[in-house]
């Protein structure tokens, strides 16, 4: 404050807070779970996908607004009521907190199939979330500094995709819509889990500088998302082809293992290495978010209490589902619900809000 700058979250790390929490696990069995509806259409669902997030981060923003210096536990009080408003906070964090937990076990397995062939589950979830526990408490502008970082350092690992390239085929992805368009539909659903996380912007919000400008990043955000998961189904059916990626639990790293470099023997592991910073930031994004909604329930004097105090909660969603197959079907689970549980409150407390006349702006320019 003193050298004349906000103290917030600026543009670019509100582009990065997006894309961190956005970006995860799913590119890793996208194009499998996607083409087991859509084949070597995918792609299309995806773009189609991202235009429904879009609109559904329309909503979220048309709330936002009109509360401009309240997260999602403070205008929800104010528009549902002391007890409803209670019950939409806590509904989100658990909600945050099964995603955390997924993720996280999808992360375990992935790691332990490439690499820690003999650690177990539970110790590497313990390692894991001592580091996103600690990271989460520092706060709002710490954690997108933190994010700004880990985009930056994304982008560079996303060139080691093109590696591959020289094997890609455009026959492997024609003829285009020779599963139909109602097939290219059905598979819009399946790709929800891989697109979660555009909604905290419900608790990111009030820490944003330039507040007239969200709508415009968070566009470009969820526009980069969705362009890079388009990729990430193009490159890996267009280089294996729809059969055999349809054969494959992680199709990604299987894809990686056909690129090499004069330096680098196995270029699938130094993806997932990398990969993995963004995959815990992930976490750290959403976990920050459901720990400091409940904190807010308390006046925000207790995150650090909550952040230490929640953890058993992510331990038990990542260790709930027995095998792959559980933990995958537990992620579209979590991911139907997720989107469920906020749109529908988002949808209830805009239509609230506008019947109500309730807007904070007015209040501010007075």
């Amino acid at each position: 404050m003193a050298t004349g700058k906000k103290y917030g979250l600026s543009d670019f790390q509100w582009i990065a807070v997006v894309i961190s929490a956005t970006l995860g696990t799913g590119i890793m069995f996208l194009p499998r779970s996607v083409g087991d509806t859509a084949g070597r259409d995918g792609w299309i669902s995806i773009i189609i996908a991202g235009i429904a997030v879009w609109c559904f981060a329309l909503l979220i923003w048309l709330l936002c607004r009109r509360f401009p210096t309240k997260t999602l536990p403070e205008f929800s009080i104010v528009i549902l009521g002391r007890p409803l408003g209670i019950l939409v906070s806590i509904l989100y964090s658990l909600y945050a907190f099964a995603i955390c937990g997924v993720v996280l076990r999808i992360l375990s397995d992935l790691v332990r199939t490439w690499v820690f062939l003999w650690t177990p589950v539970p110790v590497f979830l313990v390692a894991t979330l001592i580091a996103v526990g600690y990271t989460s408490r520092m706060g709002a502008v710490t954690l997108g500094r933190l994010t700004e970082i880990i985009t930056l350092f994304t982008a560079v690992v996303w060139l080691m995709f093109l590696i591959p390239l020289p094997e890609f085929s455009f026959l492997n992805l024609r003829p285009i819509a020779s599963e139909g368009f109602l097939k290219i539909l059905q598979a819009v659903p399946k790709t929800s889990f891989v697109f979660l996380g555009f909604e905290v912007m419900l608790v990111f919000f009030p820490f944003i500088i330039n507040r007239e400008k969200v709508l415009k990043l968070t566009s470009i955000s969820l526009a980069l998302v969705t362009a890079l998961y388009a990729m990430d189904v193009i490159l890996v059916v267009g280089v294996l082809g729809i059969e055999r990626t349809l054969n494959l639990v992680w199709p990604l790293m299987n894809y990686m293992r056909i690129g090499s470099l004069p330096f680098v023997q196995r270029v699938d592991n130094i993806l997932l290495f990398a990969w993995t910073a963004q995959i815990i930031v992930t976490v750290v994004v959403h976990y920050f978010s459901a720990t400091f909604t409940l904190a807010t329930l308390t006046r925000r004097r207790y995150h650090d209490i909550w952040s230490v105090l929640c953890l058993p909660l992510v331990y038990i969603a990542a260790i709930l589902p027995q095998d792959l197959v559980a933990v995958f079907a537990f992620s579209d689970m979590v991911g139907a619900a997720g989107f469920t549980i906020c749109l529908g409150t988002t949808a209830l407390m805009l239509l609230v809000a506008l019947i109500r006349g309730l807007d904070e702006r007015r209040e501010l320019k007075e």
